[in-house]
């Protein structure tokens, strides 16, 4: 252990110096967030890895009245999906920083003794060579670029993600709404069909009514129940939906707020097809032609060989003691493998990322039109059945009330025009949560809102 001590002594200058070299390689570099995650207004990943049992924590449930805002906001800070997408960025970060790394240096160190047979000759050998490796071809440039376009790529993929969510997250509110509207419309029908029952009981009694006109009553009201019950699920499954949004098994609100009656002017189609043209899902796809295109200029840069440059010392122990020092120059010959395959299938995938934004943009304007146009009729609908057709069917019950009340008006004809005010208002309910939801839809394709 003494004599390899001895023989190694002359090397620790180089070593030293190596070690320097590593310490100022290896420095401290901390990569900023992307501009396009910052301005997000949606989760966050923090700074740090969170402590172990720190991740998981639920969502602060909300009681009472709910807003449609609200909902947005417990979405964008608490949505599973949307958490595994702001990791995803974070990691992206982590691979445009590794991406600038030069290549580390190499140090090769060896001591060894040469002998002869009869043990005359004895002599101590060792050497140092640190080398680096240098990329001719700009592989490392090209390198950072392809990185920084697929972490572009994420960025593209988040915001469709969080357009997705706020998207999901209308059409589950535009649902509760409209659940809620049909609740009330038909716990409004089910009391007029029991007020009925009983002036009808008292009309059998005095014998101004028959029994038989009691009996169909009867058969109306439990079908009236029935519809009650049916709409009383369909919104405690909406509330449900809801709250799965931001990550909640169980709904606490009370009420959800909003005018669901609200319509709005929407611009033309032109202008939407316009702006639709630089939408999240076309941007991805520049992206996507821009990342293959990176991906040829890295395939190219590897064509270039690498160099490999070391310097050292050799010092030999014994009768011919001394120090020599070395140069070493290491290039691979490219004459067999100059990524060919590798281009190929760089340039295969570019013809395919060019294909895939045209079929991307024929995909948006087919989108664009269905739920304009689909955004037009509902509201169209919805005016039509709000402004005409309700309030016929309400004055059209008010007479026959009144002509029931002065034995003009059947049994049949009341519980008729009751029965069209019920589904007049349920049609002017579907209408609306229709139009919400295409917009809302159209706004996700457009990737910004359109109305005020």
């Amino acid at each position: 252990m003494t004599a390899i001590r001895r023989r190694a002594l002359p090397l620790l200058p180089a070593l030293l110096v190596v070690l320097g070299c590593c310490w100022t390689l290896a420095g401290p570099s901390i990569a900023q967030p992307a501009e396009e995650a910052r301005q997000q207004a949606a989760i966050r990943t923090p700074a740090r890895e969170p402590a172990p049992g720190a991740e998981g924590l639920p969502a602060p449930e909300p009681g009472g009245l709910l807003s449609l805002e609200d909902a947005l906001t417990l979405a964008m800070m608490y949505n599973p999906v949307m958490s595994e997408f702001a990791w995803e960025i974070r990691a992206s970060e982590g691979r445009v920083a590794q991406a600038k790394k030069w290549v580390n240096p190499e140090l090769d160190i060896r001591v060894w003794r040469l002998s002869d047979l009869d043990g005359r000759l004895d002599i101590d050998r060792s050497r140092v060579i640190l080398s680096q490796e240098f990329e001719l071809g700009g592989e490392r440039g090209r390198r950072v670029d392809l990185a920084r376009i697929e972490s572009d790529l994420l960025e593209w993929d988040y915001e469709a993600k969080r357009l997705e969510v706020v998207t999901t997250v209308t059409s589950a509110f535009t649902d509760v709404l409209g659940a809620q509207r049909r609740v009330e419309s038909l716990s409004r029908f089910l009391e007029f069909v029991e007020r009925l029952e009983g002036t009808m009981q008292t009309l059998v009694e005095r014998e101004v009514a028959r029994e038989m006109e009691l009996h169909q009553l009867a058969r109306q009201l439990g079908l009236a129940r029935i519809d009650l019950q049916r709409a009383q699920a369909d919104l405690a499954v909406s509330r449900y939906a809801l709250a799965a949004a931001w990550g909640s098994s169980h709904p606490k609100f009370t009420e959800a707020v909003g005018d669901l009656e609200r319509l709005e002017p929407l611009p033309g189609i032109e202008l939407i097809l316009e702006l639709a043209a630089s939408s999240p899902a076309m941007a991805r796809r520049e992206a996507e032609v821009a990342r293959v295109q990176a991906a040829i200029a890295v395939a190219k840069a590897r064509r270039v060989p690498d160099l490999t440059v070391g310097v050292g010392a050799r010092r030999t122990e014994g009768t011919t003691a001394g120090t020599d020092y070395i140069l070493d120059l290491e290039i691979p010959l490219p004459i067999a493998d100059r990524r060919q395959g590798e281009i190929r299938e760089a340039q295969a995938r570019a013809s395919g990322a060019n294909a895939g934004r045209e079929a991307t943009r024929a995909a948006t304007s087919r989108g664009v039109a269905e739920y304009y146009y689909r955004v037009l009729e509902s509201a169209a609908t919805s005016r039509t059945l709000r402004d005409e057709v309700l309030p016929a069917s309400r004055k059209s019950f008010e007479a026959h009330r009144l002509g029931f009340a002065n034995l003009v008006s059947s049994l049949d004809d009341l519980f008729d025009a009751g029965r069209n005010v019920a589904r007049a208002e349920n049609d002017l309910t579907e209408a609306l949560v229709s139009y919400h939801q295409a917009l809302a839809a159209l706004e996700e394709i457009v990737g910004e809102k359109l109305t005020d």
